[in-house]
């Protein structure tokens, strides 16, 4: 198989600097959004790539564990940021960039943000009923305010439906 690096190059010390950049880049929102910076290494490594990309480049390029890999293409693929790349005999499966950022967009919000963001807001009346039955205004209050926020979060899910 070709190296997952857009010009051949061997090892991640060849990558040339805008592809470096570009993974730095993906590393960055990552942190910021608290997803795991070798989910954005993983993912980074894919879009740069002009060929497809199997566990064993990420861990040959990346530095990363076989299971870190293995988990992170996993994780990608189940919320849509990339796909498998069949490829007639291989032994090893391979996966490309979904090019599509509103898929990866709306695989995020759909598979992961809000189902938690359900799951707190259902909980919401359990508590309610339990501030309710001690008097505790300031809760319920604030409870409400929590519930302008559920609006807004299914505005979102509107928003980013295919």
């Amino acid at each position: 198989m070709e190296s997952p690096h857009p010009q051949g190059h061997g090892s991640p010390r060849d990558l040339e600097e805008p592809h470096l950049h570009l993974i730095e880049s993906f590393v960055r929102l990552a942190d910021t959004l608290g997803v795991p910076r070798s989910l954005a290494q993983i993912y980074g490594l894919v879009f740069v790539s002009a060929e497809p990309v199997s566990a064993q480049d990420c861990v040959d390029f990346l530095r990363v564990s076989r299971s870190s890999a293995g988990q992170g293409l996993k994780t990608l693929k189940e919320v849509g940021a990339i796909q498998s790349d069949f490829q007639l005999g291989a032994r090893r499966e391979t996966f490309r960039v979904e090019p599509d950022l509103g898929k990866l967009i709306h695989g995020i919000l759909e598979g992961r943000l809000l189902p938690a963001f359900d799951d707190f807001f259902s909980r919401l009346d359990t508590i309610e009923k339990s501030a309710a039955s001690r008097n505790e205004t300031f809760v319920i209050e604030r409870i409400k305010k929590l519930r302008r926020w559920s609006s807004k979060v299914h505005e979102a899910r509107f928003l980013f439906s295919g």
